[in-house]
């Protein structure tokens, strides 16, 4: 994942000198932090539903919500099939706190 990380960093770098590009990035980067969001039997129930539209978000394959991520991707300089690869082996990497660390920081 470390290759990925480096390429969202450098990308974070290009963005801060276009505003509508950082704007763009930090909704994907908050739709993955939503997404991996350890569960919690406390949580409240906007959390849960935060969770669940974001993995619509970005996991849908077709349709209207299909094109406005895709989209959203293009515009933060990013390539929607990557995102979706980044997000699942953060899902899968056990260590979504490190993750969400680092895409804080860029919050």
């Amino acid at each position: 994942m470390n290759n990925i990380n480096f390429d969202i960093e450098e990308l974070f770098n290009t963005a801060r000198k276009d505003p509508l590009k950082s704007l763009y990035l930090a909704v994907v980067f908050q739709a993955i932090l939503d997404l991996i969001k350890p569960e919690d039997i406390h949580e409240k129930s906007n959390i849960k539903l935060h969770r669940d539209q974001a993995h619509a978000w970005v996991f849908t394959s077709v349709g209207v919500t299909c094109e406005n991520f895709e989209d959203t991707c293009t515009l933060a300089g990013l390539e929607p099939v990557m995102v979706r690869s980044f997000t699942l082996n953060a899902i899968n990497s056990g260590d979504t706190d490190e993750v969400r660390r680092r895409l804080n920081s860029f919050l």
